[in-house]
């Protein structure tokens, strides 16, 4: 199993979302924990490395853990540990680096191009939401 930390920026019909070296699919940005890093420290870096951004740890809050299939690994799940910032960012000037080829708000219905990880989160959230 691939472990993840990602950050989730939505609103009520998007999800802002990351696309890697051209490939189809978009999904959190964020990315793998490095040896004796915590998690918020790992997710700082990714998004530091992934659009230049940054954020303390102190702003980021967490929500919750998925594990869904991994993309674009086949037969691999990953594990999202997902959280949110309190900063505020203007998302619409954000800027790929890094691996990233592509950042955009992606409907949240939108099956085709989003990432199965990412379609097992929605699912999740409005599994919650029902309650």
């Amino acid at each position: 199993m691939i472990t993840c930390v990602c950050l989730v920026v939505e609103t009520e019909s998007e999800l802002l979302l990351v696309q890697a070296r051209n490939r189809a699919k978009y999904y959190f940005p964020g990315g793998k924990i490095d040896d004796n890093e915590t998690l918020t420290a790992a997710l700082v870096r990714e998004l530091e490395e992934e659009l230049g951004l940054t954020v303390a740890e102190h702003e980021l809050y967490y929500r919750n853990i998925v594990v869904g299939e991994a993309y674009p690994q086949p037969n691999t799940l990953t594990k999202l540990i997902c959280f949110s910032t309190t900063q505020d960012i203007n998302w619409q000037n954000i800027e790929p680096a890094s691996e990233i080829t592509d950042v955009q708000w992606i409907k949240k219905d939108d099956v085709t191009r989003i990432a199965p990880a990412v379609l097992t989160w929605l699912q999740s959230e409005d599994n919650e939401k029902r309650k």
